[in-house]
């Protein structure tokens, strides 16, 4: 992943590209990051814009948490490796450790403060403790019940058993990074054969357990479950540790460019057939009648279901990240230039944009009608769709300007 292609001239490639032998912090995983936030953004906020047309799962079969996972893991193994290397595994256990107790710390704070506001009833909060399934019109409750003794309801917010829907990913990370001290061990040690063995039991053991099984007695094992979902993160973890050593064995005999172009015809295979979704939220206009709609719906629940990332699914996840990184390699200067002002500062401080995200959620909520129905271009065209992108766009510009003037960063963390 550390190896592109080369463009065709040397010196139209070295004022395009992302600059060589550069140290420090990889921007180009800070502008994943940022994109990836737009389309968590264009999920959380459940009403057809013009940018569902790119962000659901409109690219492939991949969705805005795997790339999280995916980049969060590469980024813990780049800096852990130097780490390890400068300081030993005590201090890469520290790190870790305390970065975990942020996230849960963050989650949980999430988590009463939004009990607080619906009990007080100051403000709407349906929009986070419940979940609507539009489709079969069944609604969840996800922060704990209001009914329930007081204390039994701190204990599944203390324990992660109950959280608004939007931010259950950060359980999955809390969990992750509280194990990747062993994680990184078995990686300092070259381990390689127990690492592996390990994580593909795991993933396995997942794939063949009952539907819906809840291991730990969380609300996110539904939509990621532990499992499954480690699998991304601890392939991640390694390539991001092995780094130097991966990107000198793709620099030989070629391997690199071959890597980077199978991975994009494979990335621009599941995007043409993401095109064949039968998705009722989108016009016929916008879809491609490939094959009929029994038979993708059959394909996709077999290979392409996000809570069982079934293996087509990991492949999926696994180009297209090597291919936008090629890309972000190849044409870094005028793709920064376009973009990078807005997705950088965002992928920077990536965690508290996700924090400060539920705030704008919660306001769209107030205003009457919208999250009530089925999000579908059918239902907001013509007028409504342009209301729908122009709130996106300021939720997005109104999360941006927050990053750029520091807002609440010395509460909120990042």
């Amino acid at each position: 992943m550390t190896v592109a292609a080369p463009l065709p001239a040397a010196g139209l490639r070295a004022r395009l590209s992302y600059p060589s032998g550069q140290e420090g912090r990889d921007q180009r995983f800070d502008f994943l990051r940022g994109y990836a936030m737009l389309s968590v953004i264009a999920a959380h906020l459940e009403m057809f814009s013009w940018f569902n047309f790119l962000f659901w799962e409109r690219l492939g079969f991949v969705s805005a948490a795997e790339l999280f996972v995916v980049a969060s893991g590469l980024v813990l193994g780049v800096v852990n490796r130097r780490v390890s290397d400068r300081e030993g595994l005590e201090q890469v256990t520290v790190r870790a450790l305390r970065r975990a107790f942020v996230l849960y710390r963050a989650q949980l704070i999430v988590i009463l403060l939004v009990m607080a506001i619906a009990a007080i009833g100051i403000a709407d909060m349906t929009a986070l403790t419940s979940f609507t399934d539009r489709w079969a019109g069944v609604t969840y409750t996800l922060t704990p019940d209001p009914g329930l003794p007081w204390m039994t309801q701190l204990g599944q917010a203390v324990l992660m058993q109950r959280s608004p829907h939007q931010i259950q990913i950060l359980s999955l990370y809390v969990l992750l990074l509280a194990v990747s001290p062993l994680l990184l061990w078995l990686l300092r040690m070259r381990m390689l054969g127990i690492y592996f063995a390990l994580t593909w039991a795991l993933w396995f053991s997942e794939l063949l357990a009952p539907p819906d099984r809840i291991l730990l007695g969380m609300q996110f094992e539904f939509a990621f479950p532990l499992l499954g979902w480690q699998v991304l993160f601890t392939h991640a973890l390694a390539v991001g540790f092995f780094r130097a050593e991966i990107g000198a064995w793709l620099a030989q005999r070629g391997r690199g460019n071959l890597a980077v172009a199978v991975s994009i015809i494979l990335a621009l295979g599941f995007l043409v057939l993401a095109q064949a979704s039968p998705n009722p939220s989108f016009p016929s206009w916008a879809r491609l009648p490939l094959i009929d709609p029994d038979t993708f719906y059959s394909l996709y629940g077999r290979y392409f279901l996000k809570d069982e990332l079934p293996l087509p699914r990991l492949l999926n996840v696994a180009v297209f990240f090597v291919s936008l990184y090629a890309l972000l390699t190849w044409f870094w200067v005028p793709l920064s230039r376009a973009l990078g002002w807005l997705l950088i500062p965002i992928g920077e401080a990536s965690l508290y944009v996700f924090l400060m995200h539920l705030l704008f959620i919660g306001l769209i909520d107030q205003l009457p009608g919208y999250f009530d129905g089925v999000p579908s271009f059918d239902a907001v065209w013509p007028g409504m769709i342009w209301v729908n992108t122009a709130l996106y766009l300021a939720t997005v510009l109104g999360l941006w300007l927050m990053v750029r003037t520091r807002f609440l960063f010395a509460i909120v963390p990042r």
